[in-house]
């Protein structure tokens, strides 16, 4: 069974996710955004073994501790295809919002979609949901029913679809098409704010009231 912590990082209060295999401790760290210290003191006193690091996207409040985490674990970073440029430029787009942050490094790893990321006996399979971003991803743990939706889905919201790349067609039609689907009783570990279910979000969420499955 997946272990799952939280932390809250960065001024834009984003979640990073540390996700382990309670009986090998290898561990999978999702968008370390900001604040690595506190990450990796998190990793050490569990005692992971980190091997990968996953951005949902490129932005760059979700990739800012990308650099210091690879550095201090020695995982592999990997990141959509779609959103490598972003990853590239994130430092520049820190900058514009007043966040100062190194240049990150280039990912290990480009995904397309359709990955399964293990760590121990945790699978995270990687579901393309652009819309948010070009490269935007989710990040599925079946065994466990739990569901890392980046900025794609939020509890009683969607992600900014504003942004260049971003598409409110485009976001619609992966939450209906892709998480939708996986089921009501899957819960939804978000970017940003509080963790909900998909059952929840069908029944709440005002983005969704047309699109209910």
């Amino acid at each position: 069974m997946a272990e799952v912590v939280s932390l809250v990082v960065g001024p834009l209060e984003v979640n990073c996710y540390i996700v382990w295999d309670k009986k090998t401790r290898e561990a999978f760290i999702i968008d370390p955004g900001a604040d690595a210290e506190e990450i990796t003191g998190a990793i050490k006193k569990e005692g992971l073994k980190v091997k990968y690091i996953v951005n949902t996207h490129g932005h760059f409040d979700h990739v800012g501790a990308d650099a210091a985490v690879a550095s201090a674990t020695g995982a592999r970073l990997a990141i959509h295809r779609n959103d490598s440029v972003l990853l590239a430029d994130a430092h520049e787009h820190g900058i514009i919002f007043g966040v100062k942050m190194q240049r990150q490094p280039g990912p290990d790893m480009l995904l397309s979609g359709g990955e399964e990321l293990k760590a121990g006996e945790v699978i995270l399979k990687v579901i393309h949901t652009p819309g948010h971003t070009k490269g935007g991803v989710c990040l599925y743990n079946e065994k466990d029913g739990i569901l890392f939706t980046g900025d794609t889905l939020f509890a009683g919201s969607i992600g900014r679809t504003d942004f260049e790349g971003g598409s409110f067609d485009e976001i619609i039609a992966s939450i209906k098409g892709k998480i939708l689907p996986l089921g009501d009783s899957v819960r939804v570990f978000p970017g940003h704010g509080p963790s909900s279910t998909i059952g929840g979000e069908k029944e709440t969420n005002p983005f969704l009231s047309s699109v209910k499955a």
